[in-house]
Order: C-alpha cells, then sequence, then structure tokens
C-alpha cells in the first residue's frame, strides 16, 4: 500500500512536470522574475541550510518529540530568508547600476558635438498622431491595431508601424495578424499605407500561434521587449530585441546586470532567426532598423546616477543627473531621430532635484548599441526639454492650452533635440488634446530660448537646413481689454443677470501679486 501511494505520488508530480513544462511560455514571466533576482533564490537557500542545521542540532539535543525542533528551524529559516530579501531589496538596484555606470565610464565615447540630423527625413509625427491617423484609416472589421512601434523602409524613410491583430475572442484563435500599418513619420498628413501579408506566427493570436509562445519557448531565459513590426523587399517581419542577464556578486547578494543580447527575428512562414546584438549590422533585414532595446537604453543612463556612488546618489547628489520626464503623451525618453550615420536614440538628462536645466545628452547607436555622451560645460546655462515646452507655452500664450482636468485644447508633446548650424534647439509638437493632428511645431533655442514656429513641414525642413523662421515674440506689455469679456451673476444658483463689460462703466483693475 505504501508502495502504491509513493508510487502514485510520483506519477502525479510527473505529469504536472510535463504540463508546466509544455505550457512554459505561459509562465516565462514568473520564472524570469527570480532569475533576473537572484538574491531571491540565495534567501530561500539560506533559510533552508540555516534552519536545516538548526533542526539537526536541536534534534541531537532534544529527547522530545520533532514539534520543538521543527519550530525552531522554522524560525531560524523566516528569519534568514527575511534578512537576505531586506538586503536584496535595498542593494539590488544600487548594486546592478554600480556596475552599468562602471561599464558606461570606461566605454562610452565623450563627443564634442551631437550628430548631425538627417534632414531629409526629419522626425515629424508624433506618435498619438499616428495612432489616431492609423486607427480611423482602418477598414477591416475583424482586426484592430496593435502597439506602434517606429520601423525604417527600404527607402531610409522612419514610420509608425503596427500590427493588424484579430480582434475578439473567437478571432484570436481562428485568425492570423493581417500583416502591419505604416504611417509615415516626415510628415504631418496621414500618408499611410499596409503590408497584409498574412503572419503565419504573428501578434495577438492564439496560442501556439501566439509570437509570444514560440519566442519563449525557443529561448527561456531571455526578457523580450516589445515587438516591432517591418518590411523588407515585401515581406512583413516581426523584430523582437531582447535583454539577456549577467551573474555578479558583491557581499552579501546575487545580483544581475542586463545586456542587450540580440533580436529574435520571425517571418511570416513563423520561422524564428535569432540575431546576436554584434550581428545585427550585417544583417540584410536589421541593418537600418531601430533594434537596441528603448527601455535598456533608459535605464543604462538613469544607472548614470550612481557614478559617484551609492552614498553620493543617497545623500550627497554631487555630479547627479536624472532622467526627466516629458510630456510624451503616451511616449517618453528615449527619442529615436534619424542622423546621417544610424538611427541614435537620444536621452536628455537634468540636473538632479529642481534644476530644469540641460546637464548632459546620451547618444546610443539604434543599429550598434554604441554609448557617446555630449557633455556640457555647466557655465552655458543650456535649457532642458520641460522648460523648452513652459517656453511654448508662454510664447503663443493666446493657444488655448489644455490641462489636467481639460476636454479640449492643446498640448506641447515630445520635445525632441536638434542640431541647427551647430545650435542646440528643441523641436516640440503642439497637437489637440484629441491627437487629431499637428497645430504647429516650434522650435526652442536652448542657449537664448528664443522661440520660432513653423506652421507648414516644409517650415520644419527650412530650418532644419538652416534657414531663418520668424520669431514667436511675446508681447509682455499687451493691455488687458473690457472688449468681448462676459459677466453672468448667479444667485443661490440661478442666473439673475449676464452683460459684457464694455456696455458698462466699469474700469479692470490688474493686480500683480
Amino acid at each position: 500500500m505504501f508502495m502504491y501511494q509513493k508510487t502514485r505520488k510520483a506519477i502525479s508530480l510527473l505529469i504536472l512536470a510535463t504540463i508546466v513544462y509544455y505550457f512554459r511560455p505561459w509562465f516565462q514571466e514568473l520564472f524570469l522574475g527570480f532569475y533576473m533576482n537572484p538574491f531571491i533564490v540565495q534567501a530561500l537557500v539560506a533559510g533552508l541550510l540555516v534552519g536545516g542545521v538548526v533542526f539537526l542540532a536541536t534534534g541531537d539535543n532534544m529527547t522530545s518529540a520533532d514539534a520543538i525542533a521543527k519550530g525552531k528551524s522554522g524560525t531560524a529559516f523566516v528569519i534568514t530568508a527575511s534578512v537576505f530579501l531586506v538586503l536584496g531589496g535595498v542593494l539590488n538596484t544600487p548594486f546592478t547600476s554600480l556596475d552599468i555606470a562602471d561599464d558606461l565610464g570606461e566605454n562610452a565615447v565623450e563627443i564634442d558635438s551631437l550628430p548631425d540630423i538627417d534632414n531629409e527625413n526629419p522626425r515629424i509625427l508624433p506618435r498619438s498622431v499616428a495612432n489616431e491617423f492609423a486607427e480611423n484609416s482602418l477598414q477591416e472589421p475583424r482586426h484592430r491595431l496593435g502597439t506602434g512601434d517606429i520601423a525604417i523602409d527600404e527607402n531610409g524613410t522612419p514610420q509608425w508601424s503596427y500590427p493588424l491583430k484579430p480582434d475578439g475572442t473567437l478571432n484570436t484563435f481562428i485568425l492570423n495578424q493581417k500583416g502591419s500599418a505604416f504611417v509615415d513619420m516626415t510628415t504631418s498628413s496621414s500618408n499611410l499605407r499596409y503590408n497584409s501579408q498574412e503572419m503565419e506566427v504573428g501578434i495577438g493570436m492564439q496560442i501556439r500561434d501566439n509570437v509570444n509562445w514560440q519566442q519563449r519557448k525557443e529561448r527561456f531565459w531571455v526578457n523580450y521587449e516589445d515587438h516591432i513590426n517591418l518590411e523588407y523587399e515585401g515581406e512583413n517581419y516581426i523584430a523582437t530585441p531582447y535583454k539577456d542577464y549577467s551573474f555578479r556578486f558583491r557581499f552579501p547578494i546575487f545580483y544581475t546586470v542586463p545586456e542587450w543580447g540580440g533580436v529574435a527575428l520571425v517571418d511570416s512562414d513563423g520561422s524564428i532567426e535569432y540575431v546576436d546584438s554584434e550581428d545585427v549590422e550585417s544583417h540584410e533585414v536589421l541593418s537600418s532598423q531601430r533594434t537596441y532595446p528603448f527601455e535598456l537604453a533608459h535605464r543604462y543612463v538613469s544607472a548614470m546616477e550612481y557614478r559617484n556612488g551609492i552614498m553620493n546618489k543617497w545623500f550627497l547628489h554631487e555630479d547627479q543627473l536624472e532622467v526627466a520626464p516629458v510630456p510624451g503623451f503616451d511616449n517618453d525618453q528615449p527619442f529615436m531621430i534619424l542622423t546621417e550615420e544610424n538611427p541614435k536614440l537620444f536621452v536628455a538628462t537634468e540636473p538632479y532635484g529642481d534644476a530644469s536645466g540641460l546637464f548632459e545628452i546620451w547618444t546610443i547607436d539604434a543599429v550598434t548599441g554604441e554609448y557617446e555622451l555630449f557633455r556640457l560645460e555647466r557655465d552655458e546655462g543650456l535649457i532642458g526639454a520641460n522648460r523648452a515646452v513652459n517656453f511654448v507655452r508662454r510664447a503663443n500664450s493666446r493657444v488655448n492650452w489644455a490641462d489636467r482636468e481639460s476636454d479640449t485644447g492643446f498640448v506641447p508633446v515630445e520635445p525632441i533635440p536638434v542640431i541647427v548650424d551647430e545650435r542646440l534647439y528643441w523641436q516640440v509638437r503642439v497637437i489637440p488634446l484629441d491627437s487629431a493632428g499637428i497645430a504647429f511645431t516650434s522650435f526652442v533655442d536652448a542657449r537664448t530660448s528664443n522661440v520660432y514656429t513653423a506652421e507648414s513641414d516644409e517650415d520644419i525642413i527650412d530650418f532644419l537646413e538652416g534657414e531663418e523662421l520668424d520669431e514667436t515674440v511675446v508681447d509682455e506689455e499687451e493691455p488687458v481689454t473690457q472688449e468681448g469679456i462676459e459677466v453672468t451673476i448667479l444667485q443661490d444658483g440661478e442666473v439673475v443677470e449676464r452683460f459684457h463689460l464694455e456696455d458698462r462703466d466699469f474700469d479692470i483693475q490688474v493686480r500683480e501679486d
């Protein structure tokens, strides 16, 4: 009977293990969480070891039942595991950031000027407006757009690309991803096209046909980024950058450092090719694409907060940077910009604290992953991205700017750095709150804070090529008048009277607090 019970348990465990292994793509994020944070496993192992030692020691010295030994060993396990979990929770991020900062400090190239922008392929269309254009043009009743990303066509034109994935629970099982939609990024107009070639393995499909399932089944212990839909010689591909992890140890914990591993490339037939990071530049499909992970670029630059050590990061803040959030409208730094070399990711940083000046600009080659640092002289006093947005608002005081509680109005989005005649400008797009288009584009001189407004695509290209635009001047002496101002008087919630101020003999007194 005893052997029968053991056999049944063994068979049950074997069946369970087989099921978990087959469906392992569903559990990948859970297991990867332990893999990326080995201090958790370290805490459990250390707790088991200490608890086991206590149990054996207590069992040898006690003649009573095992309950006492089990109780003490359990307490030892909880205390030991908790100590390592706390240490890991506090030290994991600083230790990882210290290693990243050391690596970047040794390998990043310091440059004297930012790379020249590709003026023939300017970045004009913001992500949210491209989303709106693509959704409004979609005519597939059983498909919908997935998350957009940036792809570059064979002519070198950057595009917002979107998968056309099955819409509806049943359709995810019976339909395929119906290709991709591409929106031209170099114009403010709706210039959209489709490649309707179906994907045998794609986005939004179930179960084994899902691209996440197939990629995680092929390589389990890597962290996949967002998918990029691209086109090469008429065929649709899905490119997925992924991160590897190297294990490190600093007393008293184990931890990992993320590294760019490469790209998982899926063709329309469902075949997966894994391209190592050092081979991306020579790959015919990927050689001109942005394949370096956005999240990794942000993580690496943010880690430079620790370049002067943990104590400086926590308390002193000397020479400390921070990647300030910018009004990206569902699109934050880093921003990808085409240069005369490869496409590059730009990350602008500000000094730690309340300062809003420009501190350093980091550029990352989106094809090779090489980091460059443009270090600014501290006496230059260049304004940062957030301050640039404020100057755009101030220079256009008559614009109906939206606030957090607004349902209508305009918002400035995606301030990106551009170089014109060796001067740094912030290119800021102003769009309506519903992302229906671009109202205008402003260029803010980072040195003088002067604002120049481009009303058309041609104005933008002319400015990037060095032609002058009219400066947007703020008339701070403009008088406040009564003309057009309507007054409504309420009493107990009821309208008592309405009138225009110009019809009454009132003087407006403007008080400056």
